[in-house]
């Protein structure tokens, strides 16, 4: 039943929910995006992206809606949030973590089975976004603590999924800020800001490393530069 409703009225309300936020980023933001094919050729991809700002998650899943389906990984507190938790559910976001003062028995079942759940995404043919450093980025670099285990945990055990780094450039607040001259006839200097989005799949995520040392990889690889399309 609950397939059904996903199937109808979901996703007439995900439609609507698309017009807007990509009509808002269409309006006030100049988006690129490359690698999008690579995600038509490889369904059921984790994609692991850097966290630049609070739009991150809106603009991905804007730009990719006509290309896959994409489910959002949010922390429980965002997902039930009561003024966010309506669109939260209309999107599908997948609540993981737990309160600390659970116990640790439950936060493990916790654990267990959000895990499961992403991993039952995977293998139905829709991506799943994830943000390994957990919060929007404070500094110029993004940092993913060695002790975050959301990334690590999901490729170690879904370990022939591809995986989809993708590095967000133009829209956080420590980086640069470009604009178009789409408003000058209105009298407005500044129009619609760039924003870069870069996909690409990588191969040689190693799990066998500890925990610290995989996310030392994925923070260096986040910090990479991108090669300007400007």
């Amino acid at each position: 039943m609950m397939r059904f409703i996903d199937s109808t009225l979901g996703r007439w309300t995900r439609h609507f929910f698309f017009i807007v936020v990509r009509s808002y980023y269409s309006l006030f933001y100049n988006v690129s995006c490359s690698g999008k094919h690579l995600l038509q050729d490889h369904p059921g991809a984790l994609i692991l992206a850097t966290h630049v700002s609070r739009h991150d998650g809106p603009i991905i899943a804007a730009i990719l809606y006509t290309t896959t389906r994409v489910r959002t990984v949010v922390h429980y507190n965002e997902y039930y949030n009561w003024l966010q938790w309506f669109p939260m559910f209309v999107i599908s976001a997948i609540p993981v973590s737990s309160p600390r003062e659970w116990p640790k028995e439950k936060r493990a079942e916790r654990k267990a089975f959000s895990l499961g759940v992403v991993s039952k995404v995977l293998h139905r043919g829709n991506a799943v976004l994830l943000f390994p450093a957990g919060k929007t980025r404070r500094q110029p670099e993004e940092i993913v603590e060695p002790h975050y285990s959301g990334a690590f945990d999901v490729v170690q055990s879904n370990p022939d999924i591809p995986i989809m780094l993708v590095r967000i450039d133009g829209l956080g607040k420590f980086q640069t800020a470009r604009h178009d001259s789409f408003y000058t006839f209105i009298g407005r200097k500044k129009g619609r800001r760039h924003v870069s989005i870069d996909i690409k799949r990588v191969d040689d995520l190693d799990t066998s490393r500890d925990l610290a040392a995989f996310n030392a990889d994925l923070e260096a690889r986040f910090n990479t530069p991108i090669r300007s399309t400007w």
